[in-house]
């Protein structure tokens, strides 16, 4: 489904300039050509580090969400515990593992399942979101949340509130409206 094609072709880079480069953010402006050889310049491109979410569900059967602050929107967002891979995560799996015990104090009974690895946004970014299933995770420990995570809260939301979250614009964040519903399919919450 996601193979070439024989009439597709991809854009040439005549050259790229970077605009912007810290910690967090690479922003670059390519300069292209259409395989018809029509110009896009400039085209904007963010080079980020693969992102991380889990659907961590506990033996009771609720989902551990957290509720944040999100500048971009300017609004609280209840969403998924997840975040960057760091180079030091020996694995994607761990990554996962880490940030939620990081933001929730929840810790995983096992290694994580991967449950999908898709683009954030391929238009645009070049990185990808890898979601991964935890089942039985336990309180542990209080949580260690970042300067960006500031008044974060966690949440234990019933499986059922979840899904109907999912049907009723409840969870706004797609990424993690995709990453729930293909997790909760795999657990057999949401059948197709």
């Amino acid at each position: 489904m996601d193979k070439n094609g024989p009439l597709e072709k991809n854009w040439t880079v005549l050259r790229s300039e970077r605009v912007l480069k810290d910690r967090w953010i690479d922003l670059r402006a390519d300069h292209c050509q259409t395989p018809s050889g029509r110009e896009i310049s400039p085209y904007y491109v963010l080079s980020y580090a693969d992102w991380v979410n889990i659907v961590a569900i506990t033996e009771a059967d609720e989902v551990v969400m957290v509720r944040q602050y999100r500048h971009g929107v300017a609004a609280w967002v209840t969403e998924l515990p997840g975040g960057v891979a760091d180079p030091e995560d020996r694995s994607l799996a761990e990554a996962a593992a880490r940030e939620l015990l990081e933001e929730t104090g929840y810790r995983v009974a096992a290694v994580p399942e991967p449950v999908s690895s898709l683009y954030a946004n391929p238009a645009t970014n070049t990185n990808r979101v890898h979601t991964f299933l935890a089942r039985g995770v336990t309180f542990d420990r209080a949580p260690n949340q970042e300067a960006g995570e500031e008044g974060m809260s966690v949440h234990l939301a019933p499986v059922a509130e979840v899904v109907a979250g999912l049907r009723s614009g409840g969870i706004l964040q797609s990424m993690h409206v995709a990453a729930l519903s293909l997790a909760l399919m795999a657990t057999g919450h949401i059948r197709t």
